[in-house]
């Protein structure tokens, strides 16, 4: 007997540890704040709130902004639970509940007191809403301006129009997800961009640019987010376990993209084509590169997280002639360039970032864009050709901030 409990004893001290061991690899993330939840809607749906509490008139306007379909004003506050449901596809889920069954999933849930317990128990089990977003609107006379863009938030989630990532740095199974991404990576075109881009090289107005899918965009907060471009998986996955290292944590979204760029003739015969590199001839005299790369983009839990990076690359992902030279003793992660490429919408540190201009020309359609990079002076000359070049697309300076090691690149200033 004694032994027994000292087993159970054992048991129980090792789903604790566990537990406790998941809340601080996973817990440690502030996603669902009313400070990021108000920033979101503000840069994505021109949602803005500043006051305490919000109407429910002004709900319902703000609901149809991010569903794209009119909303109508609820009665009550707890008949927001029936427009949510309703918004994220699910009321003919909600109607096939029984008032048995409904009854019997609030109870599980805790949840008591509600005037529609259908639509109540669908919210829940569709992962929609929370116990407390529910308990929250169930016989309240006002809705908080934090309520209000919370469930604002769950309802552009649950439609596809929130945040778009795999996990966090610090979740246990994220290098099994990053893995899994990487699966179906591989080579991708937009035949519209295509002829505009090689256009470009074969004119000399860009060297190159990177070729990307809108379905892959991350939607992250610009004022939290680098996207740090790359083109092996295994660097990535380092570099993840690098952040969590660093006591760092940061949404994870990885875009793969076609990289285009001039293939010269003295590297040597055209290789054979892989699923992720091929050389064409475009012309007489020019033949292009697509190979495959990708951004990770990183959303940092806190602005000193984000900050905190380019010390970490420098140190750890950073070729240089110190560290490169014979016996320096030392240790890089795997794939470390001389040149990383990282940037922001904003700049995190003068003295480590310098402002670019990311010229993107979006097809017609908006399904894909092209990404030439051009210092701030060169910007205006490449948009112009972009717009000459295309006459239905949509051409956007994106200024951003990269770090140095890659402007020194891009002027060609220095190697390191």
């Amino acid at each position: 007997m004694k032994a027994r409990k000292i087993v159970m004893f054992a048991l129980c001290i090792v789903m604790s540890l566990s537990l406790f061991a998941s809340g601080v690899s996973e817990g440690t993330f502030a996603l669902d704040t009313f400070e990021k939840n108000r920033e979101y809607l503000s840069q994505y749906f021109g949602i803005e709130y500043s006051g305490d509490t919000v109407s429910l008139a002004d709900f319902a306007t703000a609901l149809s902004i991010v569903t794209g379909t009119e909303a109508a004003e609820p009665a009550t506050e707890e008949g927001i639970i029936n427009l949510v449901v309703a918004a994220t596809g699910f009321d003919e889920l909600a109607k096939t509940y029984s008032p048995e069954k409904a009854a019997a999933r609030l109870e599980k849930y805790g949840v008591t007191g509600s005037s529609d317990p259908q639509y109540a128990a669908a919210a829940l089990d569709s992962g929609v809403l929370s116990v407390s977003d529910v308990n929250g609107l169930i016989g309240s006379d006002t809705l908080s301006a934090e309520e209000a863009a919370s469930l604002l938030m769950a309802v552009a989630n649950a439609t596809g129009k929130g945040r778009n990532y795999i996990g966090f740095a610090g979740e246990a199974d994220i290098q099994a997800k990053i893995e899994n991404v990487f699966k179906n990576v591989g080579l991708y075109s937009n035949e519209e961009l295509d002829d505009i881009g090689a256009l470009l090289v074969q004119t000399g107005a860009s060297t190159g640019y990177n070729l990307k899918r809108e379905s892959d965009n991350a939607r992250f907060l610009d004022s939290l987010t680098l996207r740090y471009g790359h083109d092996t998986k295994d660097h990535v996955k380092q570099l993840v376990a690098l952040l969590v290292s660093e006591d760092i944590n940061a949404l994870i979204q990885i875009e793969p993209k076609t990289s285009i760029y001039e293939y010269l003739l003295d590297w040597g015969p055209v290789p054979e084509p892989t699923p992720t590199y091929r050389v064409e001839q475009y012309s007489e005299d020019l033949y292009l590169v697509y190979a495959t790369e990708f951004d990770l983009e990183l959303e940092f839990d806190t602005i000193e997280d984000l900050e905190r990076f380019d010390a970490v690359v420098n140190q750890y992902s950073k070729k240089n002639d110190a560290n490169q030279a014979e016996g320096s003793g030392v240790n890089l992660i795997l794939g470390a360039w001389w040149q990383p490429l990282y940037s922001a919408r904003f700049n995190p540190d003068e003295s480590a970032y310098t402002e670019i201009v990311d010229n993107v020309l979006y097809s017609s359609d908006g399904a894909y864009s092209i990404h030439p990079y051009t210092t701030v002076e060169n910007s205006d000359a490449l948009i112009a050709t972009e717009e000459d070049l295309s006459d239905d697309g949509y051409v956007f300076a994106d200024h951003r901030f990269v770090n140095n090691a890659f402007y020194r690149y891009l002027t060609g200033t220095d190697y390191q």
